[in-house]
C-alpha cells in the first residue's frame, strides 16, 4: 500500500543522508516561496540553504559525477538545477555556528548557551525586592 509522504530513502553515508534533507529543505523553500508570492508579496532571489556537510555542499554545487554516487543523480540534478536558475544557493556553514544544532545534537555547555540565546534570547530576570 503506497501512502503519500511516507516514502523511505536509505542513505549509503552521512553525506547522501545530508543531501536527502538538503533537497526535502530545498523542496519546502519553494514550497514557502510560493505561498508568499500567492499572497502578492516578493521573495528575495536567490534563497540561502546552509548545509553543515561539505560533501553534500560538493555534490549540490558540482556536475561532476563519480562511480559512487550515481545513484543520488536525480537529487543531485535538483540542487544544482535551483542553483542554475538562480532560485537557491547552497553553502557551508561550519557547525560553531549552525543554531539549527540546538534540535538536532547533543552540544557541549558554551555552543549550547550560545544557541540558546539565539532563540530564547538572554534572561532579564530581576528578582523582587521586598
Amino acid at each position: 500500500m503506497f501512502r503519500s509522504g511516507t516514502q523511505k530513502h536509505v542513505a549509503l553515508s552521512v553525506t547522501e543522508a545530508e543531501l536527502y534533507a538538503a533537497v526535502t529543505c530545498a523542496q519546502d523553500m519553494i514550497y514557502c516561496m510560493h505561498v508568499i508570492q500567492s499572497l502578492g508579496l516578493s521573495v528575495s532571489l536567490p534563497m540561502i540553504l546552509e548545509v553543515d556537510n561539505q560533501g553534500a555542499v560538493h555534490l549540490a554545487n558540482n556536475w561532476s559525477i563519480g562511480g559512487r554516487t550515481r545513484h543520488i543523480d536525480v537529487r543531485q540534478c535538483f540542487l544544482r538545477e535551483l542553483k542554475e536558475e538562480g532560485t537557491l544557493i547552497v553553502k557551508w556553514i561550519p557547525g560553531s555556528e549552525n543554531e539549527s544544532d540546538l534540535f538536532t545534537k547533543n552540544l557541549g555547555g558554551n555552543l549550547f548557551e550560545t544557541f540558546t540565546q539565539v532563540y530564547v534570547g538572554e534572561d532579564e530576570y530581576t528578582p523582587a525586592s521586598e
